[in-house]
């Protein structure tokens, strides 16, 4: 492997992230906050700066970058991206444990939300905007917003968004992919400032409708309120929070289709068909249930509630209005599925993805139709198009392999919990980037009482379910570093 090639481009991907500390800084000053809340992310800058210098000592003879350098590049700046974005909550002292700072900014480079803190209204203004800041760059890339805006080659490019860009396939929407970064990011920061101006017209105050729509639009969940957006008991703002959070549930190629004015074509998209779908379905499945069970006498207020809790389960968002972990059984089993469904392939939630789900489901109904009839040829199709063999079982390998991180993930932290219930909860909401759960892993309370240990394996789950699975396991398997090709 070409470690140089790797420190190379880890040293510039770091001086990006000492760019954006400057962006909490401004926030400081702007409020007019004491200097030690400046001078924790000027150290955090420092530090960076010296560890990118060191890196960068030596520069490549060979600046190509493989597939395999590319997925250990990017999981190595996740990584660091991480434990670097945490040093400004220690520093601070407003989150004084490390190991509590990193689990805290983890969840929101990966855009998970779940969080260690009981309360949050007592936190600066600048950590608050950190915080909900690392959703926005998080939920389409940090590499994605670096090649954006650095000069990098296609062969490197590609590898890279490759590696990081979340879904079973991998699409230009033009011939260069630096402009297909910078399309994305453009459409991206357009959203969130639509849905900036629509929070504002709703009530909220401009500080507090800006990190909201970071949440919004990296579908994560983190809030400047302790109850979330369930503070403001406004139906206006909930319904248009719930469908925000369904739209950055979408694939971003559809948005594009809409800019070059191929609206139509976008409702042949079998993913968005199976994604509406899903949502249908599962609404009008929890009203039955929660009328059934009398858990709210208005039907207005059934469906309001009904669809901002089902939009932000299966966006992966994780904002909250009620605490939907007390509705019947029947609607747990129903957000629990939608947890592990997730959004759509190249949105910014998490999950398996829309995608991959409906594959898998068409591959194994096509294993009855063989068993009836061998002799009979089955395709599998998306989208009206044959898939091959291949790409079928690229598909079915990623499902296996997330059940099997998923349960590894359960038994780690499974002594670390009163019962089955919270184990699962915990894992689900750590590993599918969504940040809510249910029992003690709930909405309610946050991930304070685990141990060191648990919150190690349940930093490294929401890294794993954001970059999915493999950049992670590539990163950690000795046979990567043995071979020097």
């Amino acid at each position: 492997m070409n470690i140089r090639i790797v420190r190379f481009f880890l040293s510039r991907l770091f001086l990006v992230e000492a760019g954006l500390m400057l962006l909490p800084i401004i926030i400081a000053l702007l409020y007019k906050e004491p200097f030690s809340n400046i001078l924790s992310f000027l150290i955090a800058i420092g530090i960076i700066a010296v560890v990118s210098i060191l890196l960068n000592v030596k520069k490549p003879d060979i600046k190509t970058l493989h597939t395999k350098e590319g997925m250990i590049t990017v999981a190595l700046t996740w990584i660091g991206w991480i434990c670097f974005g945490a040093l400004p909550f220690v520093i601070s002292g407003e989150i004084p444990f490390y190991v509590d700072a990193v689990f805290e900014m983890t969840s929101g480079f990966t855009t998970t939300g779940a969080s260690i803190l009981r309360e949050v209204e007592s936190l600066s203004h600048s950590i608050l905007f950190w915080r909900s800041f690392s959703h926005l760059i998080g939920g389409m890339g940090v590499l994605v917003f670096a090649l954006a805006i650095f000069p990098t080659g296609a062969s490197e490019t590609v590898h890279l968004m490759r590696a990081e860009v979340p879904g079973p396939k991998f699409g230009k929407l033009v011939a260069r992919l630096k402009q297909t970064a910078i399309i994305l990011y453009v459409i991206y920061f357009i959203m969130t400032f639509i849905t900036i101006i629509l929070l504002i017209l709703g009530g909220m105050n401009v500080f507090d409708a800006a990190c909201h729509s970071f949440g919004i639009a990296g579908t994560g969940g983190f809030s400047t309120r302790n109850a979330s957006i369930g503070f403001y008991n406004s139906p206006y703002i909930e319904w248009v929070t719930g469908i925000m959070m369904m739209l950055f549930g979408m694939n971003f190629n559809l948005f594009y289709m809409i800019v070059l004015g191929q609206t139509i074509s976008i409702w042949r998209d079998e993913e968005l068909r199976v994604y509406l779908g899903v949502i249908f379905s599962a609404i009008t499945a929890i009203v039955i249930s929660n009328s059934l069970n009398g858990i709210y006498d208005n039907l207005s207020d059934n469906i309001r509630h009904t669809f901002f809790s089902v939009s932000s389960v299966i966006t992966t968002t994780g904002f909250v209005t009620v605490d939907f972990a007390q509705w019947s059984l029947t609607a747990i089993m129903i957000f629990a599925l939608l947890m592990m469904i997730g959004g759509m392939a190249g949105s910014t939630g998490g999950g398996i993805k829309v995608a991959r789900f409906t594959i898998a489901n068409k591959s194994l109904f096509n294993e009855f139709r063989l068993m009836q009839n061998p002799r009979r040829v089955v395709v599998t199709k998306f989208n009206g198009k044959p898939l091959t063999e291949e790409q079928v079982t690229r598909i079915r390998n990623y499902v296996l392999a997330y059940i099997f991180c998923a349960i590894t993930i359960c038994l780690l932290v499974s002594s670390d919990t009163p019962d089955m219930q919270t184990a699962v909860s915990a894992t689900l909401n750590t590993f599918n980037n969504i940040g809510v759960g249910f029992a003690t892993a709930g909405s309610a309370a946050p991930f304070t009482d685990y141990s060191v240990f648990s919150k190690i394996v349940l930093t490294f789950s929401m890294i794993a379910g954001r970059l999915e699975i493999y950049p992670i396991i590539l990163l950690f398997s000795p046979s990567t570093y043995l071979n020097k090709s």
